[in-house]
């Protein structure tokens, strides 16, 4: 997975399985990762897709702790791991909108926890991505949120009361989201109050799902793509505190 930057600052992480508390007492199992110093981090409630918590997704989180932010993964699947389209689409009717519910707790754990700075991000791939979105709709206190080819369709109309930054990533062959929807949506971010600020990305010849372990040669140019738009977004809106041992990775 190309998703290393060479340029920037490597910290050494700690990483591991914890439990976060909602509002209603209700445990939500997650993965967090983050740089071992005892800095005040940047938060990023990273929200995966609809096949779960998969090896990509604890790698992405590693790769942005290195990169000096706090990370929490929420399991909204509790440890299912889909392997077909018919099992993911049965854990995602499920969730309802416990999804939202469980995202919403990481971001206020992220916004108030002692090892975190109060800046915080949503970023989420598919189903996640969708989620990630509905974060930037509904709460006043996000410094950015970036959907990786997530489902904007049931929040078209919506996003005009959206005070977070947004990106969206997508392939120009995705059959899930089609570009007219695409099309849509960056018509109605540029109406918004938030227009120079919102950002749509385009991805020539990718198709949905692109983010994946072991990718084809071209689905690892779409990630790097990817990756490198949604880093530089973050990075426009959230500065990670900087490390004095700053060194660069060998490729």
């Amino acid at each position: 997975m190309p998703l290393y930057r060479s340029d920037h600052v490597e910290y050494n992480i700690e990483s591991g399985h914890i439990q976060i508390t909602n509002d209603d007492g209700k445990q939500v199992p997650a993965y967090w990762a983050h740089p071992a110093r005892g800095n005040k981090f940047p938060g990023i409630a990273l929200v995966h897709s609809w096949w779960g918590i998969t090896d990509i997704i604890r790698r992405m989180a590693h790769l942005y702790a290195q990169m000096g932010f706090y990370v929490i993964i929420p399991d909204l699947f509790r440890g299912s791991r889909p392997k077909t389209y018919t099992r993911a689409m049965e854990e995602v009717q499920k969730l309802d909108d416990n999804g939202f519910f469980a995202i919403d707790a990481v971001l206020s754990v992220l916004e108030t926890h002692h090892m975190c700075n109060a800046q915080v991000a949503a970023v989420g791939i598919g189903m996640g991505g969708s989620l990630a979105y509905e974060a930037a709709i509904k709460r006043r206190d996000l410094e950015a949120a970036v959907s990786f080819y997530g489902f904007p369709q049931g929040r078209l109309g919506r996003f005009g009361t959206a005070q977070t930054p947004i990106m969206g990533i997508y392939g120009t062959e995705d059959s899930f989201v089609r570009p007219v929807v695409v099309r849509h949506l960056e018509k109605e971010l540029k109406a918004t109050p938030l227009a120079d600020q919102h950002h749509i990305i385009r991805i020539q010849g990718a198709k949905h799902d692109f983010v994946v372990d072991n990718p084809t040669p071209e689905q690892r140019q779409h990630t790097s793509t990817a990756w490198q738009s949604a880093l530089d977004f973050i990075e426009l809106h959230i500065k990670p505190p900087e490390n004095p041992h700053k060194h660069r990775r060998v490729m």
